[in-house]
């Protein structure tokens, strides 16, 4: 690969979090980009200062860049990549593919969720309800802030989700026997359902959190936004959001998100047997697989239609 000094035109950018060129991977950590480098030859590299790592794009102006876990790590590196000199994003789509939880009642494992809002989890008022004084701070242990210069959410481009949906819809997911034996054991249809591709709220936060109460929080937060139902939960969408809508470009953005773990636990099951028992090595493998089939395929369509589409 070669680290060119003159600007770089990019069709789209594929935005993973993490890789194994970044850290030394844990076992139970994926790595989102390694799938990719099989789909797309990516011949050359740029270095961008503030950026997680090098930016990697193929002849016909495809790039790839894990932003590093998190909303701040996201936000520094897209940032650092418009501000940048070496990358024309005039015109770029730029598309997170990575992983998410999601909750039981709405989605299952290997299915895929395009965003059409970004909540953010983190900016808010919460206390214990155990501490709350009253009956309804005990029953309601969370609080929009009084004061917000703006809501904590972004609607993303509609019509640009659709022609992700219809270009994800076109493809045949993958599954696994290790998958349905392990969704099958939560009662909701949607967790018993085979895998999909649909359109969801995705809920950012910097916290992994985990079980039914704290869910029933997350959606509370949700619908104080009227954002819908949120459908994945995950570390980097808002602070890229953020980045894109400084710059102008949230109408080109997209997220892409497998699902590859519940946020809680079927009936009878622990919760450290939810967090460790849910999120296999078959079922990362088939839902990364599932991730880069749809993503492809948006790529492709993007690329077909996008210079006629009217985001």
């Amino acid at each position: 690969m070669t680290d060119t000094t003159e600007q770089i035109s990019l069709d789209v950018l594929l935005l993973p979090a993490f890789s194994a060129d970044d850290f030394e991977m844990e076992k139970d950590l994926p790595d989102e980009l390694e799938r990719w480098r099989d789909t797309y030859e990516f011949e050359h590299s740029a270095s961008v200062p503030g950026a997680n790592m090098p930016v990697y794009y193929t002849d016909d102006g495809i790039g790839i860049t894990s932003t590093g876990m998190g909303k701040a790590a996201a936000a520094a590196t897209v940032t650092a990549i418009l501000a940048g000199e070496r990358f024309d994003c005039s015109e770029t789509y730029f598309i997170t593919v990575g992983i998410a939880g999601s909750p039981p009642d709405v989605g299952t494992l290997g299915s895929v969720f395009v965003a059409d809002h970004i909540v953010d989890w983190d900016i808010k008022h919460r206390w214990v309800a155990r501490d709350g004084k009253t009956e309804e701070e005990r029953n309601h242990p969370l609080e929009l802030f009084s004061y917000r210069p703006y809501d904590y959410v972004y609607h993303l481009d509609d019509d640009l989700v659709d022609v992700a949906l219809d270009a994800g819809q076109s493809v045949e997911l993958r599954d696994a026997p290790g998958m349905r034996e392990y969704r099958n054991q939560y009662s909701q249809d949607a967790a018993r359902s085979d895998p999909s591709v649909a359109v969801g709220t995705t809920l950012c936060s910097d916290e992994f959190w985990h079980g039914e109460t704290v869910s029933e929080h997350a959606q509370w937060l949700v619908d104080e936004y009227d954002a819908g139902t949120y459908a994945t939960t995950e570390m980097e969408e808002m602070g890229t959001a953020t980045a894109l809508d400084r710059f102008g470009a949230l109408d080109r953005f997209l997220s892409v998100r497998g699902v590859v773990n519940f946020d809680r636990p079927y009936d009878g099951q622990s919760m450290r047997e939810s967090l460790h028992e849910g999120a296999e090595a078959e079922t990362f493998d088939a839902t990364l697989e599932n991730v880069v089939t749809v993503g492809s395929a948006i790529v492709d369509e993007l690329r077909t239609d996008g210079a006629s589409f009217d985001g």
